[in-house]
């Protein structure tokens, strides 16, 4: 949903070099865009394309594949920033590409779906618009409302090729509870990735960043967080072994997984994951009995384990560590953050 407002310069730039790309997360600070089933837009925008600059910077320095990207974002955090202003950013650069990224609303519920928009047709926006609209309808499954043309301030005013993404509504109940999921957030910016390696050529392709924590881990007795790690690389030809530290000693624990992510109050700590899970027992965790974080918990997901439970490369899977912590006098689970996991070929 695009707006005209007032007036803050704030760029940051990321990566060595190639093809510049500036990310426009939409509205931000007073102008909060739309807003509906407990969405705000400028902070959906703002998840969304840091995101893609994440991706980016990974794709740049990921020497398997991908492209070589130098990114510049028109805003980084809650700030006002004119429409202007943003074309300036993009235009003083110069960038090769601009993409502005945004999310609907309607005064209808009923109104639902994914639309992007370039300037006009025929060109090279064009081109970006319809990779990337095919992109965003296949990664989050809305209604697809097609590419389209308007003549919204900073497709007009930008001197280089330039698109905006509407990914879906917010006053849709149905588009909500999508947008809502961060995952599927990941997703989106998976998808603006996509097309932009489809308009430069370049086959889709996901770079491979380590794993990274997310949610939060829930207090042991012994006054310490355990620690979810990993050890190795997490390909599918060798496969990933995860771990937990700082663990209550002595006592058994759990390893699930699911494809799903969810950060969710569960027993005084938070539930990282949505059913349906993949449990796998550890009947000790070893270290010294009693109210203490000595204990360490450990499983091997091997190459033939991810493979028999359809997790190949490009897969995307979520975990979470579960111990029995009976020191504790109420709740006494221990649960760990959680873990996204990317795996490599």
């Amino acid at each position: 949903m695009i707006s005209f407002h007032v007036t803050l310069v704030l760029c940051a730039s990321f990566g060595l070099g190639g093809t510049r790309i500036v990310i426009d997360p939409g509205h931000g600070g007073s102008d909060p865009g739309a807003m509906g089933n407990g969405l705000v837009e400028k902070d959906l925008n703002l998840d969304v394309a840091v995101r893609l600059r994440d991706l980016l910077v990974a794709d740049d320095e990921d020497p398997n594949g991908g492209g070589s990207w130098e990114v510049v974002m028109t805003r980084t955090s809650d700030v006002d920033l004119s429409l202007q202003a943003r074309v300036d950013i993009a235009n003083n650069w110069p960038a090769d590409r601009f993409l502005s990224i945004h999310h609907n609303a309607f005064s209808s519920p009923a109104a639902n779906g994914t639309e992007t928009y370039s300037f006009a047709e025929g060109t090279f926006s064009a081109d970006l618009r319809d990779k990337v609209q095919e992109e965003l309808v296949a990664s989050l499954g809305l209604a697809d409302r097609g590419p389209k043309t308007a003549n919204f301030f900073v497709l007009r005013e930008t001197t280089m090729p330039a698109i905006l993404s509407e990914g879906g509504f917010v006053t849709s109940p149905i588009d909500a509870a999508v947008l809502a999921n961060p995952a599927m957030r990941q997703a989106a910016a998976e998808a603006h990735l996509f097309g932009l390696q489809r308009h430069h050529g370049i086959r889709p392709y996901l770079p491979f960043p380590d794993p990274e924590g997310y949610c939060s881990a829930k207090l042991n007795s012994g006054n310490c967080l355990p620690q979810i790690g990993w050890q190795g690389a997490p390909s599918a030809s060798w496969g990933i072994t995860l771990t937990c530290s700082q663990v209550t000693g002595a006592t058994p624990g759990l390893l699930f997984w699911s494809h799903q992510p969810n950060d969710v109050p569960f027993s005084g700590g938070r539930l990282c994951l949505s059913a349906p899970f993949v449990r796998t027992p550890i009947v000790n965790s070893g270290g010294v009995p009693g109210p203490n974080c000595s204990g360490f918990l450990q499983r091997d997901l091997g190459s033939s384990y991810l493979a028999a439970n359809g997790l190949g490369p490009g897969s995307v899977f979520y975990a979470q560590w579960w111990h029995r912590d009976p020191h504790l006098a109420v709740d006494p689970i221990g649960l760990s953050a959680g873990l996204r996991v990317v795996v490599q070929p």
